[in-house]
């Protein structure tokens, strides 16, 4: 991939991250729990108030990082089309640890840009809920779509279904439901309550995958981003 090619790709993933921030923030703020690639982290968040939802974030990454590099570790071929050899090198690892930190100030930057943000009604926070739900796919599609590097959460996904030969959407859902099982632990151990987990949660894990599938089929961004290169 050459330097311009690699720029390029890299310009198109940084909104991304943002647009996922976003989304996951309107989640949160819509008061039914949050998405499952943060359950964990706003679970940890609800426990020890004195650290934001962005830096569990950063921290829950870095872990979710260090997971990924030990499925992919001397795997041949790659999920990015590099020769055979380890599919996660420390480059990329570098990358997504960057990101990690690039996602968790986006996420604190959201919840204070919604600050105001405070549906009441029981209909309203199912509506944002679903809301935040298309903003967030849409995040994630734009980074599949640049295909340099994702967050931690969804590049753990699209590793283990590399590794498995399985659909992301459907390796998606299956990492969505055992963050969100984790994070229910977590809640019931220590909080003795699923107020981190609810039923926001639990439609995003159900949304997500298919409404990435939806934006592939409405907006083929990655066949355009591919263009660009021929």
């Amino acid at each position: 991939m050459s330097t311009k090619e690699l720029t390029i790709r890299y310009l198109i993933l940084i909104p991304g991250v943002f647009v996922l921030a976003f989304g996951i923030a309107f989640i949160t703020k819509a008061g039914l729990g949050t998405s499952p690639i943060s359950s964990i982290p706003y679970t940890l968040s609800l426990i020890i108030p004195a650290v934001t939802l962005g830096q569990f974030t950063i921290l829950v990454n870095v872990a979710i990082v260090i997971t990924e590099a030990i499925i992919l570790w001397g795997k041949p071929g790659s999920i990015m089309d590099r020769p055979s050899g380890k599919a996660l090198p420390w480059p990329e690892a570098v990358v997504q640890i960057a990101l990690s930190f690039a996602l968790g100030y986006c996420i604190d930057i959201s919840m204070y840009l919604l600050r105001w943000f405070d549906p009441v009604s029981y209909p309203a926070q199912i509506v944002f809920v679903v809301i935040g739900c298309i903003i967030m796919a849409f995040g994630i599609y734009i980074q599949l779509a640049a295909n340099v590097a994702m967050a931690p959460g969804d590049a753990l996904a699209r590793a283990i279904a590399a590794v498995t030969g399985k659909s992301y959407p459907n390796i998606r859902l299956i990492s969505d439901a055992s963050m969100v099982s984790a994070s229910a632990i977590l809640c019931l151990v220590f909080l003795h309550a699923l107020t981190g987990v609810r039923e926001g949660t639990v439609i995003c894990a159900i949304l997500t995958g298919n409404v990435i599938r939806v934006y592939k089929r409405l907006i083929p961004l990655d066949n355009a981003i591919r263009k660009l290169f021929e």
